[in-house]
């Protein structure tokens, strides 16, 4: 459907200078210039947790997820006892020459489980340019043409959670033997290379009550272009709707951030991620407008779109965010200048 859409939206664009040409010269001030706010709804993210906390068993030669890192198989089996697919976040888990990590279990564990949410309006503006190129044939007080458009909105969509009850607490330390551990924050890989880290943890056991809280957002700007046709009918001499249908480009600069915070007898135990995408999103709108226009020049708006775009994923670690915008309804409202 969009590749239709794309290629129907080209073809006008092609034959506009030839539509212009011979529009109709009756016409009355074919340009059409509208300005105003707008706002967004029916944004979704989606928050996914790869390696949940499990700090498997005590032994080696298997994966380990812990709150504040991980210590995983790396593409040679843990040869000899050491894997260099480890990574750590605070640099209070530099223990003489070990690395101690923490897991906080729980039934309702915060960032242990995937999580959806549908943010708040999202606001913006949108500039649109409206030509009128001829008369609709069927329709004596209706006219026909082509419109542009540009639009921005701010992306703001927050996931939050927080509970208080009793956990298990998991502690584990590897020996560095001697290794100088990279700086905090460090994330070695299943390929490697990397610092190596013994596989085999000596563990101790707690249980206790904890606080734990968990943050997760998606933010950005959003961009939009809109190109397509659009027919208008008069229902008197200042009232009209205008109805448009096209394709939407979408440039999306989109940060996600995640903070995860463990608090307890035991101590507090952090983890934190951060990634950040810029991608082109398209998609087909569907657009009305409804104007009253108390001069031959000036008149206010208020109007509704629909738009589909294609979704945008990031991921920051074991965390992956989605942005879906597959069926988002904004409302719009402002001033429109004919020329």
């Amino acid at each position: 459907m969009n590749r239709i859409l794309l290629s129907t939206t080209i073809a006008l664009a092609a034959a506009t200078p030839l539509a212009m040409h011979g529009a109709d010269s009756s016409e009355e001030n074919p340009n059409r210039l509208s300005l105003g706010p707008r706002f967004g709804m029916n944004f979704k993210g989606s928050f996914h947790n790869s390696a949940p906390v499990n700090p498997g068993p005590a032994a080696g030669g298997a994966n380990h997820n812990y709150n504040d890192g991980y210590v995983r198989l790396d593409s040679s089996g843990n040869a000899g006892g050491l894997t260099s697919n480890w990574g750590y976040q605070n640099g209070s888990q530099v223990v003489g020459d070990t690395m101690q990590f923490n897991a906080v279990q729980s039934s309702g564990s915060a960032g242990s489980a995937d999580s959806k949410v549908t943010g708040d309006p999202q606001y913006g503006a949108e500039l649109t340019y409206q030509r009128v190129l001829g008369h609709l044939p069927f329709a004596s007080a209706g006219r026909w043409g082509l419109e542009g458009a540009f639009g921005y909105t701010d992306l703001d969509l927050r996931d939050n959670h927080s509970m208080t009850g009793p956990v298990t607490v998991t502690t584990d330390a590897y020996q560095l033997n001697g290794v100088i551990p990279p700086g905090a924050g460090y994330n070695g890989t299943f390929q490697g290379p990397g610092a190596l880290l013994g596989d085999v943890p000596t563990r101790t056991t707690t249980t206790e009550i904890a606080t734990l809280t968990s943050h997760q957002k998606l933010s950005g700007q959003l961009y939009s272009i809109r190109l397509g046709p659009f027919a208008e009918w008069n229902f008197t001499d200042e009232l009209s709707l205008a109805v448009s249908v096209g394709l939407t480009l979408a440039p999306a600069s989109v940060k996600y951030d995640f903070s995860e915070t463990v608090t307890g007898a035991s101590g507090t135990f952090a983890a934190s991620g951060h990634s950040s995408k810029t991608e082109l999103l398209y998609g087909p709108y569907v657009s009305a407008m409804l104007r009253y226009d108390f001069s031959k020049s000036w008149g206010v708006y208020i109007g509704a779109q629909f738009q589909s775009l294609n979704d945008l994923e990031l991921s920051a670690g074991n965390r992956t965010a989605r942005l879906d915008q597959s069926a988002t309804i904004y409302g719009l409202v402002g001033a429109s200048w004919r020329f």
